[in-house]
């Protein structure tokens, strides 16, 4: 009696841990290859804007995440650095070119919405820097959404 019950229970263990790795493999297997794709979209990002920043620019943090921020169905990926400069805003949007496709410069102010994607950025990337008098803090930006969020749990 002792024998049927052990291997009933070792059967039913045996489905538990199978389903608990299908279920797992199901939401996650995509996520290896969107990480690559998005290292490859961080560099290319990388080489096409450095030339682009001022010499009054100084690097505080490279922003590189997975996502949905949107009510769409796909995967974005969002890359960027955050900068500071002494240049005024105004200086910094004629520095960086505007013909970039679903791209731009975000000047943080301390008033993001709490919640929205710029506080998260924000919060995770720059959460214990103080920034000084007469400093401009922004983040120049590039982000891609044609990707299939299929089996990358990070998307939905």
């Amino acid at each position: 009696m002792k024998r049927i019950l052990y291997k009933v229970l070792l059967i039913l263990g045996i489905i538990v841990v199978v389903g608990v790795v299908s279920f797992v493999l199901f939401f996650t297997w995509k996520m290896p290859f969107n990480n690559y794709k998005l290292g490859i979209f961080q560099k290319n990002f990388e080489q096409s804007i450095v030339k682009f920043h001022p010499i009054e620019s100084k690097l505080l943090a490279e922003v590189s995440e997975v996502g949905n921020w949107t009510d769409g169905t796909y995967c974005e990926f969002l890359v960027g650095q955050f900068l500071s400069s002494s240049l005024s805003k105004e200086e910094l949007e004629k520095i960086y070119p505007d013909d970039f496709l679903k791209a731009g410069v975000y000047f943080i102010d301390g008033n993001e919405a709490f919640g929205s994607p710029w506080f998260e950025l924000k919060e995770k990337y720059l959460k214990n820097y103080k920034a000084k008098a007469n400093e401009n803090l922004y983040l120049v930006w590039k982000s891609e959404y044609d990707n299939s969020p299929d089996g990358d749990i990070r998307c939905d």
